[in-house]
């Protein structure tokens, strides 16, 4: 058990450096597909795909920061780079489904038959099989791991698998349609493919957004629930003999938890006796959170 968590940043970051290169793998098949078949389903593929390059280049270089200690110029560590990270891909994702809508709208006014659908469906069903496969070992990862980062990436794949599946669908019904009385209406299945998939796209930048945003201005994660960190201060209060719980603030940043408790205190209680209910709090609240970093005050009252 020790060893695998020593050695959990060593596999998270091989993770993503797998993860990072069959992104480009993938990337580069569906532009070279985009441009053969004159897609704007597979434009939308290789758009979403760059965007997932940039994404997954920057995890890497975010992972390897986010373990480095505080210093002298960032006083509470790298923790808010993995948010940053996340609202960057949220804004990326967002322009690349905008401008795909807007085009597909322009080849739904002028008809352009797409060229070469059989290579499309050949495509998306590879993809969709290597999406599966790869999104469940990036899950064994990220919960081997513990990784927020990972266990994000895996969630992309399988995102990416369901939408290869749709567009082989698509093109496969396409295909079919241009051997039928019914040929002329197959022009029109790759631009009202291309606007569905943006739009089911645009949910995931939005929910991306939220909550990248939440840590970037310090809102409390718990805000709408009970939690344990809460629960433990109020019990301390009683464990320890202390006067009363002043307050308790919580911020989130990434994968790191950030509290800070302050208690009143009794007037008679001396600096040793709250040095031990400092150091007591501390590693209860760490062993309810492991990533939480905690910080206790006291108040007299």
């Amino acid at each position: 058990m020790d060893r695998v968590l020593t050695d959990a940043p060593v596999q998270e970051l091989r993770a993503l450096r797998f993860s990072s290169a069959l992104t480009i793998l993938f990337t580069a098949g569906a532009a070279t597909v985009a441009i053969v078949s004159d897609s704007e389903t597979m434009t939308l593929e290789a758009m979403s795909g760059l965007v997932d390059v940039i994404v997954s280049l920057l995890a890497i270089f975010v992972v390897r920061k986010i373990h480095e200690p505080a210093n002298r110029r960032y006083h509470f560590g790298y923790a808010k780079y993995e948010p940053l990270m996340v609202g960057m891909e949220g804004v990326l994702i967002t322009a690349v489904c905008v401008s795909a809508i807007v085009y597909a709208l322009k080849d739904l006014a002028h008809r352009d038959p797409i060229d070469n659908p059989h290579l499309v469906i050949a495509y998306a069903l590879a993809g969709f099989l290597v999406s599966v496969v790869f999104d469940l070992w990036m899950k064994r990862v990220g919960a081997r791991t513990a990784s927020p980062l990972v266990l994000a990436e895996a969630e992309l794949w399988i995102i990416e698998g369901w939408l290869s599946l749709g567009v082989f669908v698509a093109f496969l019904i396409s295909a079919i349609l241009t051997r039928s009385p019914s040929a002329d209406y197959s022009a029109y299945v790759d631009p009202i493919l291309c606007i569905v998939l943006s739009l089911i796209l645009l949910k995931k930048p939005f929910e991306i957004l939220q909550e990248s945003f939440g840590d970037l201005v310090d809102a409390n994660p718990y805000a709408e629930t009970a939690n344990a960190v809460e629960e433990s201060a109020r019990e301390s209060v009683q464990r320890y003999h202390l006067k009363a719980l002043e307050w308790v603030r919580v911020r989130k940043a990434g994968r790191r938890v950030f509290v800070l408790v302050s208690f009143l205190h009794h007037p008679t209680t001396s600096l040793e006796e709250l040095e031990q209910v400092r150091g007591a709090v501390s590693e209860e609240m760490t062993r309810l959170n492991p990533d939480a970093d905690v910080c206790v005050l006291f108040r007299g009252g």
